[in-house]
């Protein structure tokens, strides 16, 4: 294999950089292509030039470690070919490594090398272990909540972990293993995992997960409970902030998205529940598709993570958003509320492209979840799609990118004739179908409408159409 190891100091004789060079020498006596991206003592083409911070960078050099400028050519120039990057230290070099590993599609894991004492020490202030917790929840914000895999260099560091709730799966790798020689079994089996788990992944699509994450806060709703029933008062709460959102999301949509709406009759036409579904392009487009469909109330689906981010959490919780748990058996309970929701005539809303990708022209596959539970509950699927057009008029002045307009079609129904996994499959593949040839429809329309103004706003072209249709 071809590994790519990040550190930011290679040559000290202790600590982190001291078990890089012995992961380096085990690495290379196995038979693999290293690549070491370092300052200083690294191998030449993956040299990387010294990063000075104002006082953390002195307090660092009594501790041995000397920071790397984060270069994203010598990154890239490593990472050609390579299977794996392994990240041996929270600081700007390794995040600048992670994030462009997750753009080049190439598997990540990190080594967690020393406990919260440790990083206070070459931050200065070692002296302050009360702020041990602090340490440990930053560092799991700054960069590992984002990787799958952690290797814990002791049993301490792998306790504190699952202590402030790391949700990597971690591996336990000493630095006597090096020497006593079972650090093979052992490191063969975490790099395997790591390039499984990333591999999935990527090829799931759902690079969101490696962002950052903001959602730091308690939820602002009970997950295992998202529909729970509210006394009087709140759900008066509840209905009052969900128009109040759209009345002003529908002045926002039109002033900053220029959104327009077509389609809204087959929305009308759907008496009682049914699952809406549509493209993800847009960190707001669940506000553009509220106000295209008002005034009919929809209760839109979100990942459980934005109902802990600061501020969002209230806003979408009051607005009646629920969350979709990550947990597999709290999901099952999920279905169960949500079927029993459709079965009493609310519309619920589902993405189920399953991620966010900003301005993407297409519509990807879709996952199967939402088609389930419409054909469990005897219900229709509404889809909508969110079309892009170029921006124009006086928005030109202020806004770059495109504008919107959302496409509700007709409702799609399960085939009786089939049953099962072929029912779901069948549903899910026929509505992915509508939504795209309504946004090639639009699309073709768009290039035709475009392509009459260049047309005829050039008067030779006009002259010349006009002779030959006598």
């Amino acid at each position: 294999m071809v590994i790519v190891i990040v550190t930011d100091t290679l040559d000290a004789r202790r600590g982190v950089p001291l078990t890089a060079r012995k992961l380096q020498a085990y690495l290379t006596a196995a038979g693999h292509e290293v690549r070491v991206v370092a300052y200083g003592k690294s191998s030449e083409p993956f040299r990387v030039r010294k990063l000075w911070i104002p006082y953390f960078s002195f307090m660092a050099k009594w501790q041995g470690i000397t920071y790397g400028r984060p270069d994203e050519d010598v990154l890239r120039k490593a990472y050609k070919g390579a299977d794996l990057v392994h990240l041996m230290l929270p600081f700007p070099l390794e995040k600048k490594a992670e994030d462009i590993a997750r753009r080049t599609d190439v598997p990540v894991i990190a080594s967690f090398g020393t406990n919260a004492r440790g990083f206070l020490n070459i931050a200065g202030i070692g002296w302050c272990t009360a702020a041990s917790g602090i340490v440990y929840r930053i560092l799991r914000f700054s960069l590992y909540k984002k990787c799958k895999n952690i290797i814990c260099h002791s049993q301490q560091i792998h306790d504190d972990l699952l202590r402030y709730g790391y949700p990597a799966r971690l591996h336990i790798i000493e630095a006597a293993d090096f020497d006593d020689g079972t650090v093979g079994p052992k490191l063969d089996s975490a790099y395997a995992q790591a390039i499984a788990d990333d591999r999935i992944t990527y090829s799931d699509k759902s690079r969101q997960i490696f962002k950052r994450n903001w959602a730091v806060f308690p939820s602002s709703i009970d997950i295992a409970h998202p529909y729970k029933k509210k006394r009087l008062f709140f759900r008066a709460w509840y209905t009052w902030c969900y128009y109040w959102t759209v009345f002003i999301a529908a002045i926002g949509s039109f002033l900053l998205f220029g959104i327009r709406s077509e389609g809204r009759k087959n929305l009308r036409d759907v008496k009682g529940g049914a699952i809406t579904v549509s493209n993800h392009v847009h960190n707001v487009d669940s506000a553009m598709l509220a106000v295209s469909m008002a005034p009919q109330r929809i209760t839109f689906t979100s990942i459980e993570g934005n109902f802990k981010l600061p501020v969002v959490r209230w806003a979408i919780k009051w607005a009646g958003a629920v969350p979709i748990p990550t947990s597999t058996h709290l999901l099952r309970d999920f279905f169960n509320l949500t079927i029993q929701q459709l079965k009493d005539g609310k519309k619920v809303h589902f993405y189920p492209e399953g991620s966010l990708w900003q301005y993407y022209t297409g519509i990807r596959p879709f996952k199967k979840g939402a088609f389930h539970m419409a054909i469990d509950a005897g219900v229709p699927i509404i889809p909508a799609v969110l079309v892009q057009r170029p921006c124009t008029g006086l928005r030109r002045i202020f806004r770059k990118k495109s504008l919107f307009k959302v496409i509700i079609c007709p409702a799609v129904y399960a085939d009786p004739a089939l049953s099962g996994v072929r029912q779901v499959e069948e549903l899910r593949d026929r509505t992915r179908k509508i939504m795209c040839n309504a946004l090639e429809k639009d699309q073709y329309s768009l290039h035709m409408e475009t392509e009459h103004e260049a047309l005829y706003s050039d008067p030779e072209e006009s002259t010349s159409m006009a002779k030959q249709h006598g």
